[in-house]
């Protein structure tokens, strides 16, 4: 099959969205980081793939990915998609397939890429969903049934289409796109896009591929909790370590597809319901509950918690919790009867506070996402849809009802 000479994958955001979690790249899944298992699915696909970072990540995203791409950093003088895309005028030359990292696709949408380079010479191919619901994304306007342009997050009931171009665009020539990128002048943040409409003006030979498969992102914390069902429907069998280097207590109960990494310890009358993840060496105490949820390394799951559909990364620590619907970050520990409001009784969606901007979350159900080392005490109560930055301490009995900065 034949190759795309390059890959572009764009990962120098600032993941300012994603507070109080910290760098999305290495939000690990089934034990790995996820930017290194984006790049090993399109390895297959191309000849060269390079990632662009910025100044803050580009050390970090090197020791991820070793030696199978080259890493640009991107000019800290030009930000957004576009800073990131001109970052790499001197770098690439023929054709080139642009990819955002936080995106998750089934990759092998890139196979119908290269039947369409092949039979129809394109000069330009991107990606495309059919939505039923208002996402904000670029639209495609249609003339005729042809592609003329796109608009960037038109409002709710000014959508030219129900379709959206998705971040993976093919171009014949990088070298043209970057000619148009440059002079193309805006003072919103869709210089990116706009550089992809001054493109089309001259008329290219277009093509697109409707995508039906999943389609995950992480721009905001609580996407964490859809990726992490993505990857935990993808177990169908349980892949437990070495009986030797796991405890289960002979009354403890396992139902569904589980991952096990040794040193795992549960303890009796302890229930896993699957699809879960438990990382090595966690302790699911006696009496716990844990229902299709993702756990990491040298966590305790104390005696008669409940933890649901949520997740929670390394050293975490809980005793006798609920804890529902949310996403704890690395060190969070949370005191006895300290528990996450996930439902609103008025049973609308859950809103979020972004940047001061409040977000719809799409979710009926979302507890709390909780930054590094923070410690939450006995009995404190957690609104849905709070976010609390890293470091925190949040006192006994505390009832948290808006957001919580980071603690130096």
């Amino acid at each position: 099959m034949k190759k795309i000479k390059n890959i572009i994958v764009l990962a120098g955001g600032d993941s300012g969205r994603f507070w109080p979690l910290e760098n999305k790249f290495l939000t690990q899944f089934l034990g790995r980081p996820f930017l290194p298992q984006m790049i090993d699915s399109l390895i297959p696909y191309s000849e060269h793939i390079f990632i662009v970072g910025s100044k803050a990540n580009n050390r970090m995203i090197k020791e991820l990915v070793k030696n199978k791409v080259e890493v640009i950093v991107q000019d800290p003088k030009v930000d957004g998609m576009a800073g990131a895309v001109l970052s790499c005028k001197d770098k690439i030359k023929g054709e080139a397939v642009i990819l955002n990292a936080s995106d998750l696709f089934e990759f092998s949408f890139l196979t119908d890429f290269i039947k369409k380079i092949e039979e129809t010479k394109a000069d330009y191919i991107f990606l495309a969903k059919k939505t039923a619901h208002y996402f904000p994304g670029a639209y495609v306007i249609f003339s005729n049934n042809k592609v003329q342009r796109f608009v960037e997050k038109p409002p709710v009931d000014q959508t030219p289409s129900d379709i959206l171009k998705l971040v993976a665009d093919y171009f014949s020539s990088f070298q043209t796109f970057i000619s148009h990128l440059e002079k193309t002048k805006t003072i919103n943040d869709d210089h990116y896009e706009q550089g992809i409409n001054t493109l089309l003006l001259n008329k290219p030979v277009i093509e697109y591929v409707l995508y039906k498969g999943p389609w995950y992102m992480l721009k905001y914390p609580w996407h964490v909790l859809s990726m992490m069902k993505h990857f935990l429907d993808g177990i169908k069998v349980n892949k437990l370590a070495d009986s030797k280097d796991l405890t289960i207590a002979e009354t403890a109960i396992i139902q569904g597809p589980v991952i096990m990494e040794r040193g795992v310890k549960v303890g009796h009358f302890a229930k896993i319901t699957g699809p879960c993840y438990i990382g090595e060496k966690t302790t699911i105490a006696d009496y716990a509950l844990v229902r299709e949820s993702h756990i990491g390394k040298n966590c305790l799951i104390g005696s008669s918690c409940e933890v649901a559909r949520s997740y929670l990364a390394d050293n975490v620590s809980l005793h006798r919790n609920y804890v529902g619907d949310s996403v704890l970050e690395d060190g969070v520990l949370f005191g006895s009867g300290a528990v996450t409001a996930n439902f609103r009784f008025d049973e609308n969606e859950v809103q979020s506070i972004v940047k001061e901007k409040k977000v719809n979350t799409n979710m009926k159900k979302l507890g709390v996402m909780v930054g590094k080392n923070t410690k939450i005490g006995i009995n404190a109560t957690l609104y849905p849809g709070t976010k609390i930055g890293s470091n925190c301490l949040i006192f006994p009995g505390e009832v948290v009802r808006k957001d919580v900065p980071d603690k130096q």
